[in-house]
């Protein structure tokens, strides 16, 4: 029997008013180390690649709009001395060009004219000359990472077309001037970059855990939860209708918890009923055993007609008493394993038929057609059994029919092949319902009439099995059923063993 579940730990089930703080730890410890924090950090990460991969062309392009700027600067201060013949600044405007530019020379060149406009202090060698507008984009990329990285300390010559002439200005710089406005950028770039990955990350982050994340603690919870206490109905997963595939598993969940109750509910009845039947078998064996000493008494009666009942009467209650005795012995439903000898088949179903006689209806007729020469080696009483299960489950079914004159009869058939013995048992009852064909053999699921046990099938199935053999319905409609029991040549009762 089953035991009932101790009393439980009031923590082992979530209670309605600790909802949310139970929420709230499962909040902290999945941004912590559980799914939703490793989905926090990856997208941080992944944004930050990307501002990454777009970081170099960005301040490329920067360098080149700065060296622009102090050309247009350059331009914008030249075009009034362009008339002169000598367009040489005064030495303070020179210094003011100059710091405007922040250039030691700025000069326009016409053709193969080059004049100058200002200069300051001796430069440098020159270390790298830029033309605006026409360098390749690889080649504005690797300049612009030099003077990231190791810039400082160098002179560069940069020139691009005027856009008021045909002539071109020239600037010579020092590039700590543009490194350091390239480290600038570069850093507000990177903080700016920071700022929208992490509130990218947290949308995002905010959004997989709504959707995804949050269904999965709720489902975790309730799995850990129900497994703990599995026969509580309050626990069996309520699914929040989503139709997307953590709706699905929510509906299987639910739809397999609410399935294990009922057959834990089953299995609590069958455990129930097993301590039951053993109770009334013992009680039940003692009541047959002064049954038994009366009907061996009528044997001495001389009357003919108990002289031929009082055998079988005989025969009957000592079935029933090793029926009891194996249901004490065992203690469940395990039937013993077969005495396998050699029977003439077509007696032991004459005797089903002679069974069956006080319990059929005289209009359903019976026939025995298996060949009277036919021997089978088996365990006579309990394919006796199995028989009778199949027969007297076709008499009732026939017995729940109206009586409208059609004919009804039970016969039994039988045919030998080098792989063993076919049985049939065919009846013209109603026919097996198409919905319980699949748990036809099932305990507790196929009885025929009300008050039936649905045992019947299920025990017949097991005795053949015990033989190593199969039993199984061949055919059924409206006409009538067909059940086949097909047994090994010469008997396999290790065949259980290995099912």
């Amino acid at each position: 029997m089953l035991e009932k579940p101790e009393a439980k730990n009031k923590t082992d089930v979530p209670q309605q008013g600790g909802h949310d703080t139970v929420r709230g730890r499962h909040f902290r410890q999945s941004v912590a180390r559980g799914l939703s924090g490793r989905l926090l950090v990856l997208t941080v990460i992944f944004v930050m690649i990307a501002e990454v991969l777009i970081f170099v062309p960005s301040v490329a392009n920067f360098r080149n709009v700065w060296l622009q700027n102090h050309l247009d600067t350059a331009e914008a201060a030249s075009i009034v001395y362009l008339d002169e013949s000598d367009i040489m600044l005064s030495p303070q405007a020179q210094k003011y060009l100059l710091k405007a530019t922040q250039s030691l020379q700025v000069s326009i060149r016409e053709g193969a004219v080059n004049r100058l406009m200002a200069s300051g202090p001796a430069p440098g060698p020159v270390t790298e000359r830029i033309t605006l507008g026409t360098m390749q984009p690889m080649n504005t990329l690797r300049s612009a990472l030099s003077t990231l990285l190791f810039g400082g300390d160098r002179v560069y010559h940069v020139s691009g077309p005027m856009k008021s002439g045909d002539a071109v200005i020239e600037l010579v710089q020092m590039d700590s001037y543009l490194r350091d406005a390239m480290l600038n950028y570069a850093r507000n770039i990177l903080l700016i970059s920071l700022v929208i990955s992490l509130i990218t990350a947290g949308l995002v982050f905010l959004a997989l855990y709504w959707l995804i994340v949050r269904p999965i603690i709720r489902i975790s919870s309730n799995m850990d939860a129900f497994s703990r206490h599995p026969e509580e109905a309050a626990l069996v997963y309520r699914p929040t209708g989503r139709k997307d595939e953590i709706g699905i598993a929510e509906a299987r969940l639910s739809s397999l918890q609410k399935d294990l109750q009922a057959t834990l509910r089953q299995k609590q009845h069958l455990a129930e009923l097993g301590l039951a039947v053993s109770k009334i078998n013992h009680d039940l064996r003692n009541i047959l055993a002064s049954a038994y000493l009366f009907s061996d008494r009528l044997t001495g009666v001389a009357d003919p007609t108990v002289q031929r009942l009082a055998p079988k009467l005989v025969r009957t209650i000592d079935r029933a008493v090793e029926y009891t005795r194996s249901v004490l012995a065992y203690g469940k439903a395990v039937e013993r394993a077969p005495d396998l000898q050699d029977h003439s088949l077509h007696a032991l179903v004459e005797e089903v038929g002679e069974t069956l006689s006080v319990e059929k209806s005289a209009h359903i007729e019976w026939r025995n057609l298996v060949p009277q020469q036919l021997q089978l080696r088996c365990d006579r009483e309990n394919l006796f059994r199995a028989i009778l299960n199949l027969c007297r489950n076709s008499v009732q079914a026939m017995e729940s029919l109206p009586q409208d004159g059609r004919s009804l009869s039970l016969e039994v058939t039988a045919a030998e092949a080098p792989e063993g013995t076919s049985i049939r048992i065919t009846d013209t009852g109603p026919g097996i319902p198409v919905e319980v064909r699949e748990t036809l053999f099932n305990a507790f699921q196929s009885s025929a009439k009300a008050g039936g046990t649905g045992l019947g099938l299920a025990i017949a199935q097991e005795l053949v099995r015990g033989h190593g053999g199969s039993i199984a319905l061949e055919e059924t409609g409206a006409g009538g059923s067909v059940f086949r029991i097909d047994l090994p040549a010469g008997g396999n009762p290790a065949a259980t063993q290995d099912r």
